[in-house]
C-alpha cells in the first residue's frame, strides 16, 4: 500500500466519528480487556518497561507509564523520534494507531529488547515487526483521531493494570456511556469554552505528571483541528517561569493536581480565562469555569479530557467555518509505505 492510498482509505468525517464513538467504545471494551490480558501474558510482566510512540500515541502512554512506575514496575515514556539507550532489562511497549509511524517502527526494528505493539491497523509494519501484538480491531476513525486515541489509551491502561493487578479493572465497563453522560452534563461549559476560543490567540493546557500525557494529546488535537496555537505544560515546569507569557488572549485549561492550586490562584489574580478541570467533589475556586471529571481511576482521566476537547474542537470548527477534516500537511514522510 502506498502512503497516498493509506491516507485516503478508511477515514470517516470527524463529526461522524464523534457521533458513534462512545457506543463503539462500550462495544469494544470487553474484547479489549481480553486482548490486553492475553498480550500482557504473552510478553510477561516486565522488570522495566519503555513505552515508545510519537504524537498522540506518546500522549496516550503518559498515564500508564506513571501508573506502572507508581506501582513498582519502573517505566518511562520514550519519544520514538529520539535515539535512546535501552536498559538490558527493559521491555518495550510500542503504540502506533496506524502501525505505520516511521520512527516507532524503525525503533522496534533496531531494538533487540522483548517488545509488544499496540496497533489499530492489522497487518501493519509495526505489527509485523513486533514480538507480540494487541490489535484494536481496524476501527474506522477520522484523520484527527477520535476512537483511535481513546481506544488506544484504554488498551495501554488495561495492559498496565494487568501487569500490576493481574487483570484490567472492571470499571472500564460502561466507560463510553459515562463519557457521553459527562458531555451531556457539561454543554454549558463547552459553550463557554468555544466562546472563549473565538477570541483566543493561544491555549495553555497544564497538568501534573500523572496526566501530562493526556494534556499533550489534547493540545495536539486542538492544534490540528482548530489551528489555534496550543501547548501542554507539566505543572511544576509551568510554575517555573513558563506561565509568564500569559496574555489576556490566552485560555488556560488546568487539570487540578496537588500543585495546581498555585497555578489557578496566580492566573485568576490576573483575571485570566481559566478552566478548572477537577476531580468530582472538589471545592470551587472563585474566578474559574469549573468542570468536574468523574473518573473512577486516574487512568480514565485522559479519556474524559479527550471527550471534552473533541467536542470543543467540533463545535468551534462549525462556528468558525473550518473543515475539521482538511489538513494542510497530509504527507510529511512520517508514515511508512508497504515496501519500506
Amino acid at each position: 500500500m502506498s502512503i497516498q492510498a493509506f491516507l485516503r482509505q478508511g477515514f470517516i468525517p470527524f463529526n461522524t466519528a464523534l457521533e458513534t464513538q462512545w457506543e463503539r467504545l462500550d462495544e469494544l471494551i470487553p474484547a479489549l480487556a481480553e486482548r490486553a490480558a492475553h498480550a500482557a501474558g504473552t510478553l510477561g510482566t516486565p522488570g522495566k518497561v519503555a513505552l515508545i510512540g510519537i504524537g498522540a500515541s506518546l500522549g496516550a502512554e503518559g498515564g500508564p507509564a506513571h501508573y506502572l512506575d507508581a506501582h513498582g514496575i519502573p517505566a518511562r515514556r520514550v519519544n520514538s523520534g529520539g535515539d535512546p539507550r535501552f536498559d538490558p532489562a527493559e521491555s518495550i511497549l510500542a503504540l502506533s494507531q496506524s502501525g505505520r509511524s516511521r520512527e516507532t517502527v524503525e525503533m522496534i526494528r533496531r531494538s533487540e529488547r522483548p517488545n509488544l505493539a499496540v496497533v489499530n491497523v492489522s497487518g501493519s509494519p509495526l505489527a509485523q515487526a513486533s514480538d507480540a501484538v494487541l490489535e484494536l480491531g481496524d476501527l474506522s476513525d477520522s484523520l484527527a483521531s477520535t476512537i483511535g486515541y481513546t481506544a488506544s489509551a484504554a488498551a495501554v491502561s488495561m495492559l498496565a493494570e494487568t501487569w500490576v493487578h493481574g487483570a484490567p479493572r472492571d470499571s472500564w465497563s460502561g466507560i463510553g456511556g459515562r463519557l457521553a453522560a459527562f458531555l451531556a452534563a457539561n454543554t454549558a461549559g463547552v459553550n463557554t469554552l468555544v466562546g472563549w476560543a473565538h477570541a483566543a490567540e493561544s491555549i495553555d493546557l497544564t497538568a501534573p505528571e500523572a496526566q501530562f500525557g493526556g494534556a499533550e494529546a489534547g493540545a495536539l488535537l486542538l492544534r490540528e483541528v482548530t489551528r489555534i496555537p496550543t501547548a501542554a505544560f507539566e505543572t511544576r515546569q509551568y510554575l517555573h517561569g513558563l506561565m509568564e507569557s500569559t496574555r489576556e488572549s490566552t485560555i488556560h485549561l488546568v487539570y487540578r493536581g496537588e500543585d495546581n492550586g498555585q497555578v489557578l490562584a496566580a492566573l485568576t489574580s490576573l483575571g485570566r480565562r481559566v478552566l478548572d478541570l477537577c476531580p468530582a467533589g472538589s471545592a470551587a475556586i472563585p474566578g474559574t469555569l469549573r468542570i468536574e471529571i468523574p473518573a473512577l481511576s486516574e487512568l480514565e482521566v485522559p479519556l474524559y479530557l479527550a471527550a471534552l476537547l473533541q467536542r470543543v474542537a467540533s463545535q468551534y470548527c462549525a462556528e468558525a467555518g473550518i473543515d475539521p477534516d482538511e489538513f494542510l500537511f497530509l504527507d510529511t514522510g512520517t508514515k511508512l509505505d508497504d515496501n519500506e
